[in-house]
């Protein structure tokens, strides 16, 4: 019976394990990613807004909703592409 109840334990610490395995590759990292992405392109923008405000006579510095919205997207390709990625290794 211990036999038994040691298989047991052992399976479902293993079928634990592959879980939280496939959680962090097909969730953390491309989640990850996605946020690299999203700071990025936010600094892009940030930037060339900041130039554009430092060398322009008439230009006023302002961020709005669509900065943040193109800078989402860019959160999107990042954790596409990475789950993506991750998908391929598991495949091959």
């Amino acid at each position: 019976m211990t036999a038994d109840k040691n298989l047991f334990d052992e399976s479902v610490t293993s079928s634990k394990k592959t879980v939280e395995r496939k959680i962090k590759l097909f969730f953390l990292e491309p989640l990850k990613t996605g946020f690299y992405s999203f700071a990025i392109f936010f600094s892009i923008i940030l930037f060339v807004k900041l130039v554009n405000y430092l060398l322009s006579e008439n230009a006023f510095f302002l961020l709005n909703i669509y900065d943040v919205m193109i800078s989402v997207i860019g959160f999107s390709l990042g954790f596409i592409l990475e789950f993506v990625l991750q998908l391929r290794k598991r495949i091959k």
